[in-house]
């Protein structure tokens, strides 16, 4: 059912805090996943010692995994705020 301004009230539309931790610990990690390999070369390019002598294409994911943990629980805390604060805003 939907009240005066649109929105729906339904418990399906409601997204729960857990399923928001879940999904923006994925998004985050698979962001990092996805993009690391090309911000180390971009890193590497932009060395003064030059993009062979900083590693060229050897060692693109050293510290992947890192990243990838280290993003988890700040893209997770990010996503379950942004699904919560509309609800606190009323």
């Amino acid at each position: 059912m939907s009240d005066s301004s649109g929105e729906s009230d339904t418990a399906a539309d409601k997204t729960s805090f857990a399923t928001a931790l879940v999904a923006g610990g994925l998004a985050g990690t698979s962001v990092d996943v996805a993009l690391f390999p090309m911000d180390t070369l971009k890193t590497r390019m932009q060395s003064p010692q030059g993009f062979l002598k900083s590693g060229g294409f050897r060692g693109i994911y050293n510290g992947l995994g890192a990243a990838a943990v280290g993003s988890a629980p700040g893209a997770a805390l990010f996503f379950s705020a942004y699904e919560v604060s509309p609800s606190v805003s009323r």
